[in-house]
């Protein structure tokens, strides 16, 4: 008799892309504390193992929902949400690589503050992900998509002030523009967070 062949864990897979971009923020800090622009090349490379393992992790999902008879929630939204955490995993990398692009060779002050919202993005991100298999009954689900709104909401704060500052004190107009860019890419990493809590959000609707 052949054994039972195990059901793919979609919230599981979820959880895992979350993790990934985790790890990905907490090495972005790391890079940003310790900056240097002779290993940024290196530390990219290392980023980018990890979104690579996140895509992959996304691919499974694909291939296990396109065979699943009956998926725990709807197909479309499961798919979405594997986008959407892929996404911020991306999002992530985009700031190591926008620097290695630009050849960036110093970091404005408020970089670091930057890089912390994002670890606290990612790790709610992760809480979310892990609360969303008990949708039906948490508790808990709401009070942490309002939190990764409220963050959201912080990030934009942030971005506006940093913007601001960088046009009343850039020397040059290649650091003007390079920098409006790098937070730019902070910006669209707490918009990639956000992002996950309203998709959740949203299958919580539909479901309950």
């Amino acid at each position: 008799m052949k054994p039972k062949k195990k059901n793919f864990d979609y919230f599981e897979s979820l959880v895992n892309m979350s993790l990934y971009a985790l790890e990905e923020a907490n090495l972005l800090r790391s890079v940003l504390a310790d900056f240097d622009p002779d290993k940024l090349e290196e530390q990219r490379a290392q980023m980018h193992v990890l979104e690579h393992k996140c895509d992959m992790e996304k691919h499974e999902m694909a291939t296990a929902l396109v065979k699943e008879f009956l998926p725990p929630v709807d197909r479309d939204d499961l798919f979405m949400l594997s986008h959407v955490t892929d996404n911020l995993t991306d999002s992530v990398e985009s700031v190591a690589v926008f620097l290695y692009m630009a050849d960036i060779r110093t970091l404005r002050p408020d970089t670091l503050e930057f890089a912390d919202l994002i670890i606290e993005c990612c790790e709610n991100a992760v809480r979310l992900l892990k609360e969303f298999r008990n949708f039906k009954k948490s508790e808990k689900l709401r009070e942490i998509i309002i939190l990764l709104n409220d963050l959201e909401e912080k990030g934009d704060r942030l971005y506006v002030e940093a913007v601001r500052r960088l046009s009343q004190e850039a020397q040059t107009t290649r650091e003007l523009i390079e920098w409006r860019d790098v937070y730019k890419n902070f910006e669209e990493c707490f918009d990639a967070a956000e992002s996950i809590a309203d998709n959740v959000e949203s299958v919580v609707m539909k479901n309950t």
